[in-house]
């Protein structure tokens, strides 16, 4: 957080479990008073999900409402974010999860885009989100590219923007995701030190990105959801 508050041109979003918020809130408050900082200077979105972090494909509907419902108030409340987007516990997903998380006034999720290849999609077609529904209930669905989990922050920042680069369009209108586990930036075994010790990675990633936003740009779920109609139905 203290590195993307350094720049303000890049755009990106989180999700906190309300296990981990409940202790920042008793532990560390400065920590979520600095995420409203970001949230509010317009380049940070946060991501609602089940409060205590379930795999909602396993709890009974209500539970599912319940809790999206517990997690979307305290991000209003918190951050004065109307949160519109959703984390998929461990990625979990199932076709029927469309009409509850629809229900919970949840426009938007993320999934790998392993399901998308399973179902008859192609790879260079995942380059905006789709829809899906269950029984009339709609929501977007983008997939994460599993490339860019595979070289965030493994391989050197300009690997990534390799990838990107691929993508590239002359409408721009292109997007490509990576959304993935916090704790592989700084948790993970050595990845503190690659990514804010010696190698500082993420500054070098960030300045990568401002480097290249001829052709970059870096935007949010809410903001490209907003602006930018499916790619089709899936």
């Amino acid at each position: 957080i203290t590195v993307l508050e350094k720049h303000p041109s890049i755009s990106m979003a989180l999700h906190f479990s309300g296990c981990l918020i409940d202790w920042l809130e008793e532990n560390h408050p400065e920590y979520l008073d600095l995420v409203a900082k970001l949230v509010q200077r317009g380049n940070l979105e946060i991501m609602s999900a089940g409060y205590y972090e379930p795999v909602l494909a396993i709890i009974p509907d209500h539970d599912k409402l319940g809790q999206i419902a517990k997690m979307r108030q305290y991000i209003q409340d918190r951050f004065g974010f109307r949160s519109r987007g959703a984390w998929l516990t461990e990625r979990v997903w199932e076709p029927h999860l469309a009409k509850p998380i629809n229900q919970a006034g949840i426009e938007y999720i993320t999934v790998d885009d392993y399901h998308f290849l399973a179902s008859g999609q192609e790879l260079d077609d995942l380059t905006g989100y789709f829809n899906t529904d269950e029984q009339g209930h709609t929501v977007g669905v983008f997939p994460i590219s599993q490339r860019l989990r595979y070289s965030m922050p493994f391989k050197d920042p300009e690997s990534t923007i390799d990838i990107l680069r691929e993508y590239a369009t002359e409408d721009g209108e292109n997007v490509i995701v990576m959304a993935d586990d916090g704790e592989k930036f700084g948790l993970w075994p050595e990845t503190y030190e690659s990514c804010y010790g010696k190698n500082q990675w993420l500054e070098r990633f960030f300045q990568a990105l401002e480097k290249n936003s001829d052709w970059i740009t870096t935007t949010t779920f809410k903001d490209y959801h907003r602006s930018h109609s499916p790619r089709g139905l899936v």
